[in-house]
């Protein structure tokens, strides 16, 4: 209780709440209602805060009625597995690339033909020459190791889940961190998927680059967490139970007294913080010479702190007491990977349509959520009818016989009814009842309301693979083609923008965690021998800035094979035959055995069995034997003779 932190610890949970509050309005609802429409229960619209009118914008106290057959049509489902494939079908291929650097011209130096400036200006395009060697390799060594971690860690699972919440609520997530393969003692770096619902971000800031603070939800067992911060058994209490502990209250007598008392929990929900304003300090209510102290750490901190401790996790009482407290305390409020270097944070967004002045983006269903709505209301409304109007009424005479009203409701296929003269005619006797016909034009309304909301989030006919009538012709086939993958080409363009950002982040948490053992694997001896000499070494803006990440353009889209294909057709009857020719007469086969691999990919066959190979050179000519001397096979011959 008398920890001196207590007071940061206080501040930060009321700016956490406050954050909760403020997401919720700007983001979490609208994101919690695209979800329903996703993966919630069918009626889910007709329930909680929906059950209100009919889930749509209407007076509460109008008199709206609820339709007895409640159902949703997933178009948002629709939505998702139509854009999912085509933003992120396979693992970018990552490119790094060295910089170039501006090379001046001689003349800059001097007079070109003095021997001074000569020598002056070959010694600095050397040095030039070196640096960039430098850079180049250090280019191939983390490239190599960005695309050696996307199919060991997997991330094309991650990017995808990331990917579809992103279209569904909003925003998606990938933090970047340090991976532990179990049963081997190395370290990976990778990015992986957490849910939108755990970030929350400076409350204050109307972009992410001016926030000053973001933190994540984190939920693990109580003993996991207490052995990961060095605390002592049961200094915390949980504050939220697992399935496996509400199972086993329910076969213990003094379960409900236990769960009353709060001593069933057994999960802890904890926060991870990473500040740019420094521990806590500058916070409003911080005054005084703890204020002053506090400053001392420096504007970018990290803590971690939960409602069950007074004191932030990373920093326990007990570590005040060990020698080098000072320095063991700085050490653990570091940012676990200085990614404020580059002015980053630890983790990546992927969102396609940003709010102006609002940190949190706007969800790819919103725009058409009012069309959503009435569609299903109409549909609920439609199904109810047509449960109602499907019944059949059968009205009898009150003296027909009992044989005729037993044959009526069960009787068999052809059954012969006699109909005495006092009954009357048949009409009279028996008829039957039916509802109205169902208007017409609601289904005319419905089409039009689908039809707007399939181009709010575009789902339209050709993105369906239809079309309602036949083209007439190729280029009016080619305009359509073009117009429709607009916004699939922006949304593809900014998961590629956010690919780059990711393997940007890997690059740094490499450079800053792995030691030569840990590339090992993927690198061997030679590679992980220059990791040590170049990496290792290397300042951290020298991995941000002297090199250039990108995502090898369309790398990660769905392929059009039919496409590709007919492209490397062509290019194969247009420039093998040059090429082949050159090969033949320099010997280079390298860019003829390209076209034919490419090719070969694109029709889905193994090039190998088609790359061309040079032919031997002929063997070497013999040397002349020196002048007045004869070869030995004429001497031999003379003696013969």
């Amino acid at each position: 209780m008398d920890h001196p932190l207590r007071s940061i610890v206080s501040h930060w949970q009321s700016k956490i709440k406050l954050a909760v509050d403020y997401k919720r309005k700007k983001f979490q609802d609208d994101a919690d209602e695209a979800m329903g429409f996703y993966s919630g229960p069918h009626h889910f619209m007709y329930q909680g805060k929906h059950l209100s009118g009919t889930g749509l914008s209407v007076d509460p106290e109008a008199s709206v009625p609820r339709p007895t057959f409640r159902m949703t049509t997933n178009k948002v489902a629709e939505m998702v597995q139509l854009f999912g494939p085509v933003l992120y079908h396979r693992n970018p291929v990552r490119q790094v690339n060295p910089r170039r650097v501006p090379v001046p011209p001689i003349e800059l130096f001097g007079n070109p033909q003095d021997p001074i400036v000569q020598q002056g200006y070959l010694a600095f395009s050397e040095q030039a020459r070196g640096a960039r060697a430098v850079d180049k390799t250090r280019a191939v060594l983390i490239e190599h190791y960005l695309n050696y971690t996307p199919t060991e860690l997997g991330l094309k699972d991650h990017s995808r889940d990331a990917i579809d919440e992103a279209l569904i609520k909003g925003m998606g997530v990938l933090w970047t961190e340090l991976y532990y393969p179990k049963g081997a003692n190395m370290k990976m770096a990778g990015s992986f998927y957490d849910s939108v619902d755990n970030l929350l971000i400076d409350p204050d800031a109307e972009t992410l680059a001016d926030a000053k603070w973001i933190a994540k939800r984190c939920v693990h067992p109580v003993w996991q967490v207490e052995r990961e911060y060095q605390l002592r058994q049961g200094e915390l209490r949980g504050n939220v139970e697992s399935y496996d502990q509400q199972a086993a209250l329910a076969d213990d007598a003094n379960g409900s007294y236990n769960r009353k008392r709060g001593l069933t929990n057994d999960l802890l929900v904890y926060w991870k913080i990473w500040s740019k304003m420094g521990i806590g300090a500058r916070l409003s209510g911080v005054t005084g010479t703890i204020r002053e102290t506090l400053d001392t750490f420096g504007d970018y901190c990290y803590l971690v702190i939960c409602d069950s401790a007074m004191y932030p996790l990373n920093l326990p009482p007990h570590i005040q007491e060990k020698p080098g407290a000072d320095q063991d305390v700085l050490a653990r409020i570091e940012w676990p990977t200085p990614f404020w270097a580059d002015d980053e944070w630890p983790f990546t967004p992927i969102y396609f349509h940003s709010i102006p002045r609002c940190v949190w983006p706007m969800s790819h269903v919103k725009p058409g959520l009012g069309e959503l709505k009435f569609i299903n209301w109409v549909y609920s409304f439609v199904a109810s009818k047509i449960r109602t109007t499907c019944r059949d009424f059968v009205v009898v005479k009150k003296g027909a016989s009992e044989e005729i009203k037993r044959t009526i409701l069960s009787g068999q296929d052809l059954e012969l009814l006699e109909i005495d003269a006092e009954h009357g005619t048949i009409s009279e006797v028996v008829q039957f009842l039916q509802h109205p016909h169902m208007q017409g034009d609601i289904f005319k309304v419905l089409q039009a309301i689908e039809y707007n909301f399939e181009k709010r989030v575009g789902l339209t006919e050709l993105a369906y693979g239809m079309s309602t009538r036949q083209l007439r012709s190729a280029s009016e086939a080619e305009i359509k083609g073009d117009q429709i993958k607009v916004r699939p080409d922006d949304m593809a363009q900014k998961v590629e923008d956010a690919m780059t950002a990711v393997a940007r982040k890997e690059a740094i948490t490499a450079r800053w965690h792995l030691s030569a053992e840990d590339v090992l694997p993927s690198m061997g001896p030679i590679g992980a021998q220059y990791w040590a000499q170049l990496v290792m070494t290397a300042q951290p803006h020298e991995i941000f800035h002297q090199l250039e990440y990108r995502i090898e353009a369309g790398s990660a889209r769905k392929p059009n094979r039919d496409r590709d294909a007919a492209n490397m057709t062509q290019a194969i009857q247009t420039i093998f035959q040059p090429l082949w020719q050159y090969a033949m007469q320099l010997g280079d086969f390298g860019p003829v055995n390209k076209l034919i691999a490419d090719w070969a990919k694109s029709i889905e066959l193994d090039p190998e069995g088609y790359l061309l190979k040079p032919q031997p050179p002929p063997p070497p000519m013999p040397m002349p034997p020196p002048e007045g001397q004869q070869p030995p096979g004429a001497q031999a011959q003379q003696g013969g003779t």
